[in-house]
């Protein structure tokens, strides 16, 4: 350095000033309400009835972030102790028909009322490790779409729906360890050999 020039600033030093400015807070969190419909646009991994939402929300409310981690809690803990009940549920019915090979009425009377908040252990379970989006099966994606006011199910996305799945399961083409262009599906296509 020259004795007569002034020292210069850091590149360093002003970087990270700048970044320092620049974090990105978050205050609330807008929640927007769809009606529930049937999907078309997703592929449920059994049966028809796919789950969907309006293309436009009917409601929209903010929350502040504790306000909303409280609510999440609170819905989490509601659906699981409403997954633990059909369990139970389930658990009872198998007990009443002598594991399955003999129905009985008794068993088949046997609702989700019937099964007391006593009867669950929720404790036992931490939410947080719990949570996570389950299949549901198609009885309950129906169930959820007549609850939800649809009126009419298309039964045909039930064939279009397996027809997907049965696709999806044949990807890629038959070649194993080399590629041989004459016989390849892939090549052939004009694409990569898979």
């Amino acid at each position: 350095t020259c004795s007569r020039c002034p020292a210069a600033p850091s590149i360093l030093r002003r970087s990270r000033a700048l970044r320092a400015g620049k974090r990105v807070r978050f205050a609330q969190v807008t929640v927007y309400y769809f009606a529930r419909r049937q999907g078309f646009t997703c592929v449920p991994s059994a049966g028809g009835s796919s789950l969907g939402m309006a293309p436009r929300h009917h409601r929209a409310r903010r929350y502040s972030l504790s306000q909303f981690a409280h609510l999440r809690q609170v819905s989490h803990r509601q659906h699981l102790r409403q997954h633990l009940r059909r369990e139970k549920l389930r658990a009872r019915r198998r007990e009443l028909t002598q594991n399955g090979t003999v129905p009985s009425a008794e068993a088949a009377g046997l609702t989700l009322a019937d099964v007391s908040d006593d009867d669950l252990d929720v404790g036992q379970v931490e939410v947080g490790d719990y949570f996570y989006l389950q299949p549901l099966p198609t009885k309950r994606r129906r169930a959820l779409l007549r609850a939800s006011g649809v009126r009419r199910i298309d039964a045909e996305e039930r064939q279009e729906l397996r027809a997907l799945r049965l696709s999806r399961e044949q990807c890629g083409c038959l070649c194993r360890l080399t590629c041989e262009p004459r016989t390849c599906a892939c090549s052939q296509a004009g694409i990569q050999c898979q």
